[in-house]
């Protein structure tokens, strides 16, 4: 294998890494408050409805789920007095959904944490270094979404 190709499989290799660690340290924070990372997920889909609230096909669309997945989201959230359902002024048979006071509250506050473990998480990394990760990165990003990349048998 040429020295390109193993560079290539490592910086795939360590991005993949690296992303597991940050969804482990985002589970942490999120269990801290009896929540998982879809329902964290589901709560911050509910919160870019405003505060006219979202609705469940919204919630969907922003996971990538089906309606009936995202509505049972919803409903453990509501459960939980994290959101809270009302009819939807514009159609009588749909729903809005809003976060309550507490879940805009458990929303900001895991936010708050997340931002405390990534912050920790880079203390004593030189700036120089995070800046060229950020460029090689998105540079890594670009090129996957220019090139369609075809499987050869």
């Amino acid at each position: 294998m040429s020295d390109r190709s193993e560079l290539a499989l490592q910086l795939t290799d360590a991005v993949a890494a690296a992303y597991q660690a940050i969804e482990r340290a985002g589970n942490r924070a999120y269990k801290s408050f009896g929540l998982s990372q879809r329902a964290h997920a589901a709560m911050a889909a509910v919160d870019l409805g405003g505060p006219d609230g979202a609705r469940p096909s919204d919630v969907a669309s922003e996971l990538r789920v089906s309606r009936a997945a995202a509505t049972t989201f919803i409903q453990r959230l509501e459960a939980k007095g994290m959101v809270e359902t009302t009819t939807d002024p514009d159609d009588d048979r749909g729903v809005r959904v809003t976060l309550t006071r507490h879940g805009l509250e458990v929303l900001l506050r895991v936010g708050q944490l997340e931002r405390r473990l990534a912050a920790r998480t880079i203390e004593g990394m030189p700036a120089s270094a995070m800046a060229r990760t950020i460029h090689v990165l998105q540079e890594l990003k670009s090129r996957l979404e220019q090139k369609s990349l075809e499987v050869v048998r």
